[in-house]
């Protein structure tokens, strides 16, 4: 697929987050990749009056679950595709923000251990989760105690809410970006997308019929620009690697449920 820089989108009100995601549609797809656990790697096109193209990995919380997978502080060198390879992930991207002193930037649980603070910066809206073995993806203000909680990053800004693209959100830095996204019924799907605004990348997730039998209802902004990356590993073995720039802090990685 040949990157291009995505739309500039405006949104102001309701209507304009329904216009935003309705010039959204897709202009071409690859056969659908299958990977292990029923999940499946769709790779599009985008157009309205720009382009974009997306690589989405969905899957069903049912039979996959995900982990956080997150380096030490002294600045990790593990690059994502070794990382995913290692653990034997069916599928990983970046996940949070991280400082220049390679500290998370909100907080991080991975496999129980806790990193960072919790933050109220508006920047980091959302959070995902694995609470008692149940996969979730809250916002800020919906966040209990952390009680039960194995798998956690905190990020943002929100992209998608109710299906609706979040107005407010910046319609001018162009750059890659990396998602989570559900259907609040058991979909899910991670994902990098080259090029977008964020209002762009709200608008073109909340845009109908993107993934067949699968509308976004919540859909979250991890860290973006050197940071996206995609890792998955096709049914038959056959490892797939969109690599990131940028070493990260930390990863999600799907992984088949025991």
């Amino acid at each position: 697929m040949k990157r291009r820089t995505a739309i500039k989108l405006v949104s102001a009100g309701l209507l304009g987050t329904r216009q935003a995601s309705a010039q959204w549609q897709v202009s071409s797809r690859e056969p659908v990749t299958e990977l292990a656990a029923g999940a499946r790697l769709h790779r599009l096109s985008v157009s309205g009056e720009d382009s974009a193209d997306l690589s989405v990995v969905v899957f069903d919380s049912r039979r996959c679950t995900l982990r956080v997978l997150d380096q030490d502080g002294t600045g990790g060198t593990r690059r994502l595709g070794a990382m995913m390879s290692e653990t034997g992930a069916i599928a990983g991207v970046n996940a949070g923000f991280f400082t220049p002193e390679f500290q998370p930037l909100g907080l991080v649980i991975s496999d129980g251990k806790r990193v960072g603070t919790w933050m109220r910066s508006s920047l980091l809206g959302g959070v995902v989760l694995v609470k008692r073995g149940k996969l979730m993806l809250l916002w800020r203000d919906e966040m209990g105690t952390a009680d039960g909680v194995s798998q956690l990053v905190q990020a943002g800004p929100r992209l998608v809410n109710h299906g609706e693209p979040v107005t407010g959100l910046d319609a001018t830095k162009e750059r890659s970006r990396t998602f989570i996204a559900t259907d609040n019924a058991g979909l899910w799907a991670i994902g990098p997308c080259e090029y977008s605004s964020l209002a762009g990348l709200a608008g073109i997730l909340s845009a109908p019929g993107l993934i067949p039998g699968f509308e976004i209802n919540r859909a979250l902004n991890f860290d973006g620009g050197k940071s996206s990356g995609l890792w998955c590993k096709t049914a038959s073995g056959e490892a797939i690697y969109e690599s990131e720039i940028a070493t990260v802090r930390n990863f999600v990685g799907v992984f088949p449920r025991p």
